[in-house]
């Protein structure tokens, strides 16, 4: 089937502003591939790393669209930038969820309504969900022979898009609850220096929880958050409205409340990158250690005896030290 740009996308994208997007999101990509070299974190350099290049594809399509001969064919480049520019916040969200179970582990289990590694586990399986379900509907509609399949596919990028809402939504009202108690709890801990059980404040993380630009990074990382709930939000009203809808044919309210919205969003997680004061620890290891060691003692029912000089003693000369953590 010939579809000319026009016909295709309602209108004719924008050079300029596409080709600034493009280089924009490259530069974030080189950014973040070199933070995860250079603190090992292979889990969030992965994601928000896939996240960028389909960023980065995705308008490399749409630049090829807007320099194309108008009467051109312009339905491959379209398709790329349609399903790229779809699916890349997903990855996005799988690394913020995977940051955010770290953070639970410095502050605490305790603190958090849910175990930490539901966030990386039971958000990122329902973010697969929600790429699932949205790559495969950008493919049926960008490539039906008619109106009924185009909107069958429709329909379904408009149910993962909800979807992905409705899990960000959930995920945002946690981070912020979690970030509620922590603080309060810090602020109490900070004023009485009273002893508190091993799932909450970690000793082996005193030293991320006293840097001083550790709630930067958390606040940071949840605007980062807000930016890409913004993005889903607009990209819901746009695919609801249908394929020749006001929204999707008025490609300013796509550069601000889709390409700004995810472009501020990464520059908040190359801003307030957890790993600078994380460091290049292997962490995720020692985060498994410590949550074994917090439900060990709430099932034994032991008391923490706080004067010992070893992180998670007890009693009864029950005691782990700090070589047993790093073993």
């Amino acid at each position: 089937m010939h579809t000319t740009t026009y016909q295709i996308y309602g209108y004719t994208p924008s050079f300029s502003p596409n080709l600034a997007a493009l280089v924009i999101f490259a530069v974030f990509w080189v950014a973040h591939m070199t933070l995860s070299v250079v603190y090992r974190q292979a889990w969030i350099g992965t994601t928000f790393s896939i996240a960028c290049g389909l960023e980065t594809a995705g308008y490399i399509g749409r630049v090829l669209s807007s320099k194309a001969d108008p009467m051109a064919d312009a339905f491959n480049d379209y398709l790329v930038q349609i399903i790229c520019l779809t699916i890349a916040p997903v990855f996005f969200m799988a690394g913020i969820y995977f940051m955010f179970a770290q953070v639970t582990l410095i502050y605490g289990p305790a603190f958090s309504r849910v175990r930490p590694w539901t966030y990386s586990r039971v958000f990122i399986v329902l973010d697969v969900v929600c790429l699932v379900l949205q790559a495969a509907g950008g493919g049926i509609a960008a490539s039906a022979d008619g109106e009924k399949e185009a909107q069958h596919g429709t329909n379904i990028m408009v149910g993962g898009l909800a979807l992905q809402v409705a899990v960000t939504t959930i995920f945002f009202i946690l981070c912020a609850d979690f970030a509620i108690l922590a603080r309060k709890a810090t602020k109490a801990h900070s004023a009485s220096g009273t002893p508190f059980p091993p799932d909450m404040f970690p000793e082996k993380f005193a030293y991320i929880r006293d840097h001083k630009f550790v709630w930067y990074i958390i606040y940071g990382n949840l605007l980062a958050v807000i930016f890409v709930y913004t993005r889903s939000i607009y990209r819901v009203a746009e695919l609801s409205e249908g394929w020749s809808g006001f929204l999707m044919n008025h490609e300013n309210y796509f550069l601000v409340l889709d390409a700004l919205m995810v472009g501020l969003g990464v520059f908040c997680t190359l801003v307030f990158y957890s790993s600078i004061i994380v460091g290049r620890i292997p962490i995720t290891r020692e985060f498994k250690i410590i949550q074994e060691q917090c439900l060990e003692v709430k099932a034994k029912g032991d008391d923490l005896d706080m004067s010992s000089e070893q992180p998670y003693a007890y009693k009864d000369d029950q005691k782990i030290s700090s070589a047993d953590i790093n073993a």
